[in-house]
């Protein structure tokens, strides 16, 4: 009878153990909220529920819709808008230090998700140079483009790309005339000789081309892009960093079965920006804005493109460009670290 006992005993230890061991995660554990802005890029993860991607990587996930520009801060913060969400890499290195100042919990940027490679600058002049593949590797031509008058917003990608090609070539930044202009005004500034070359985006380069000019550097061929990315509070990657993972997961998953027939794909992003961007794309103009970007359709093709050092879109490099900026043309004293990405694979 004792031994009956103990039996019963271990049985019943046994049970408890494998329940505790196989029961799914508190809903707590599972449940995850993703700070997404309504563009056309951002907008392929809303296709992770038609996809059954949350039942896939076992996460109850909310696509938290807010402005661009209110994320980071509200990331950053000691609020519960969202546990993750999209920002700009460039953005993020550029603002770090303020937004982590004080704070044992820091913001980090964990892993990049697409590159936007649509910035380039226009001229209407036929003796300015262009820096093409080739171009870029000829000295002379470079030297001459870094001479001539450049409109460029300030603090913007486009006048990181000149500090950029600049840094690559040897050329003191200081010696480049940059003149701060926006793009719309920089194309009205090249066309009338104000400017010699001037920073543009799709619509300018569209214009540009109509009007006789032509593209005499873009951003692609220069290997300089913006990433977005995820970001997170240093405590949500410690203590949940599988929903972290998986929501990264997602994205590559959503991104991938979009991109791969934007025809037949596209609905549910198109329904979702109909409904809460201000742009209403009709699909041939999504497509055209996707033109202007890049998409990774894997974990090992991000990678191979962003992290690896021989990609097109260095994150390093690019990253390490941002920094001496920001000590060159800011004079930051004490400037920010370039991040380091999850290792996953």
């Amino acid at each position: 009878m004792k031994k009956l006992a103990i039996w019963a005993i271990l049985a019943f230890c046994a049970a408890v153990g494998l329940y505790f061991l196989l029961r799914p995660k508190a809903s707590s554990e599972r449940s995850i909220t993703v700070a997404i802005s309504p563009y056309q890029d951002i907008a392929t993860i809303e296709v992770i529920h038609s996809l059954g991607l949350d039942k896939k990587y076992n996460l109850d996930v909310t696509l938290q819709s807010m402005a661009w520009e209110d994320i980071l801060p509200a990331m950053a913060s000691n609020g519960k808008t969202a546990d993750i969400g999209f920002a700009s890499y460039t953005e993020f290195i550029t603002k770090e230090n303020d937004l982590n100042r004080g704070s044992s919990d820091p913001l980090v940027f964990v892993y990049p998700a697409y590159v936007f490679h649509g910035g380039a600058f226009i001229s209407f002049e036929p003796n300015v140079p262009i820096l093409d593949a080739a171009g870029l590797k000829d000295p002379a031509k470079v030297q001459q483009f870094l001479n001539l008058k450049i409109g460029a917003p300030k603090s913007s990608l486009w006048e990181m790309m000149i500090f950029s090609l600049a840094r690559r070539s040897g050329r003191d930044i200081k010696s480049v005339k940059v003149f701060d202009s926006p793009i719309n005004d920089s194309l009205l500034a090249t066309l009338h000789g104000s400017l010699d070359v001037g920073g543009a985006g799709l619509t300018q380069m569209t214009e540009a081309k109509k009007q006789g000019g032509h593209v005499a550097l873009d951003m692609d061929t220069l290997g300089f892009a913006d990433i977005t990315g995820f970001v997170c509070r240093q405590s949500t990657l410690t203590n949940r960093r599988a929903a972290v993972e998986g929501v990264i997961r997602m994205w590559f998953d959503s991104s991938n079965y979009v991109m791969s027939d934007l025809d037949n794909h596209s609905q549910v992003p198109l329904d979702y920006l109909r409904k809460n961007s201000a742009t209403q794309y009709t699909l041939d103009q999504y497509k055209t804005a996707l033109s202007q970007e890049y998409f990774p359709r894997s974990l090992s093709e991000a990678r191979q493109e962003i992290i690896g050092g021989g990609g097109k879109y260095n994150s390093e490099k690019i990253g390490e460009d941002v920094v001496e900026y920001l000590k060159a043309v800011k004079n930051v004293a004490d400037a920010p670290t370039v991040p380091h990405f999850l290792d996953l694979r």
